[in-house]
């Protein structure tokens, strides 16, 4: 009898040890679920705060562009830019420009390439093609700025548009991704024939449905002598001038 009791107590010990051991490894189990769930959920409201900052700062731009800026910032490919057209100086727009995309999208969701043409008119672009660096650089986004004040008065404006032409074929031809935008280069004071023939490339880029980015409405009127203010002597945009075109970039690619 006194063995059989033995028995008994040894096998209801051996059964509560089991039990709480089964118990105190679905404790520790269900502990640990519960704390992967929070981390899971406080990754998940990041992500989805990220991903509404950058659908905000983009809501400006074509809705195919703010998809593919949307996957540059959860993929890691960066959406392509390439400036062409414009000064090389330091701190001109698209310096700007490049540096305040980086600081509010991130690092890695703009690749932004600036192609100076420096003193060339449209039509040496054309007939050195040297347009062409831009087929080669396969941008997601071209933003061009036709040579317009090399051409006043050397090219004519017929001759520009054609020249325009030109090189908008074989972008297109090259790329049948891209989107294209285009804008004037800098205004001039009291100026006779240069602002007819920027509104003629107004006109030509609204009838092929290219983004026109028309970065005078940041300027002071034409004949107003506050525009020498934003001026070189030789006509280039300086510091100032450089400063209010960039913010009316800035603002497009940036919404806030």
């Amino acid at each position: 009898m006194k063995k059989l009791l033995v028995i008994v107590t040894l096998v209801v010990c051996g059964a509560a040890i089991i039990l709480g051991n089964i118990h105190w490894k679905n404790k520790i189990s269900a502990h640990g679920e519960k704390e992967k769930s929070n981390s899971t959920v406080v990754v998940t409201e990041e992500e989805s705060n990220t991903s509404n900052d950058i659908n905000t700062y983009s809501k400006n731009l074509p809705e195919h562009l703010q998809k593919k800026i949307a996957e540059a910032a959860n993929m890691g490919k960066p959406v392509n830019l390439v400036i062409f057209g414009t000064s090389s100086e330091k701190e001109a727009w698209s310096e700007q420009l490049s540096k305040e995309l980086k600081t509010v999208y991130g690092e890695n969701v703009f690749a932004v390439t600036i192609l100076s043409t420096g003193d060339k008119t449209t039509r040496d672009l054309v007939n050195d093609d040297s347009f062409e660096q831009v087929n080669e650089l396969q941008p997601d986004i071209l933003l061009f700025e036709p040579s317009m004040l090399k051409d006043n008065g050397v090219v004519g404006i017929s001759n520009t548009l054609e020249n325009i032409q030109t090189m908008i074929a074989s972008w297109k031809a090259a790329n049948k991704n891209i989107t294209l935008m285009m804008q004037p280069p800098n205004p001039l004071y009291s100026a006779t024939y240069y602002p007819k023939e920027v509104a003629q490339l107004q006109d030509y880029a609204e009838n092929n449905k290219i983004l026109y980015l028309n970065h005078w409405e940041n300027w002071p009127d034409l004949e107003d002598p506050k525009m020498q203010e934003y001026l070189t002597e030789d006509n280039k945009a300086n510091e100032k001038g450089n400063k209010i075109w960039a913010d009316y970039l800035i603002k497009y690619f940036i919404a806030k």
